[in-house]
């Protein structure tokens, strides 16, 4: 229980601390139309304060494949749709920490009613989903697509939500739809061992070691074409499944 209290207080320091280094400081660049460097602000912030949050809370990240690469094509304004699997409240954190770059991702509905988290993930081009209605449903993802479209990749998990067993679940098609009507490259991502750096913790000082992979940019099949998408669903799914049983494994 201690270890939970830990958590929730590193959360609120780190939040304290964007409120005056970053939320405030953008919003001012914003208001005298410094859109660019409000966002180069708050996407740095975020990066080094997710890092600081994996230190304190025992996380030891592992990063296999070609996140330069990815970053480079990013800051150049490519429009990737990352594609991850679902293991832990922590895994928004990994990925804003390892990808570095201008991220955004499709977040549930509950985090958009956390004080300054909120702001916090709207002001990275976060999109806000409600899966309990369609129609918000389908507005969120085509506002997500249009992030990719202006330049800003978007991060979504396709599960719908955690897994509690370890195993990759099945993916929705509806995720895949940011890549499919945006034309943008998909970049597979796969995350192991996080889950136990935070909801099955045992002890405060425990250092857990956990696993991410970034694969290999894929360029998806057009909308219009419903077989294709579907193979390419597949194949995305049984491909993060296969990384993710060989992590952690050398």
């Amino acid at each position: 229980m201690f270890y939970i209290l830990w958590g929730v207080l590193i959360i609120a320091v780190l939040l304290i601390i964007s409120m005056v280094t970053a939320i405030i400081p953008a919003l001012i660049l914003r208001l005298l139309g410094m859109r660019r460097a409000a966002d180069a602000l708050v996407f740095w912030h975020v990066a080094i304060l997710s890092d600081i949050g994996l230190f304190l809370a025992g996380t030891r990240v592992h990063v296999s494949g070609d996140v330069k690469y990815i970053r480079e094509c990013a800051k150049k304004g490519e429009g990737f749709c990352f594609i991850a699997n679902h293991t832990s409240m922590l895994d928004i954190i990994l990925l804003f920490g390892k990808l570095r770059g201008r991220t955004g991702f499709v977040a549930k509905k509950s985090l958009a009613f956390i004080p300054f988290l909120n702001i916090l993930i709207a002001m990275t081009h976060s999109v806000f989903i409600d899966r309990k209605s369609l129609r918000k449903s389908v507005e969120a993802i085509r506002k997500a697509t249009q992030n990719i479209k202006d330049g800003f990749p978007m991060a979504i998990f396709p599960e719908g939500t955690r897994s509690k067993t370890g195993e990759v679940g099945t993916f929705k098609h509806g995720a895949f739809r940011m890549a499919t009507e945006s034309g943008a490259r998909v970049v597979p991502l796969t995350i192991k061992g996080i889950r136990s750096s935070f909801e099955e913790r045992r002890h405060i000082f425990q250092v857990r070691h956990c696993y991410l992979d970034v694969g290999k940019p894929v360029v998806p099949p057009r909308s219009s074409d419903r077989e294709a998408v579907a193979r390419f669903v597949a194949e995305t799914e049984n491909s993060i499944k296969t990384t993710y049983a060989s992590l952690g494994n050398k």
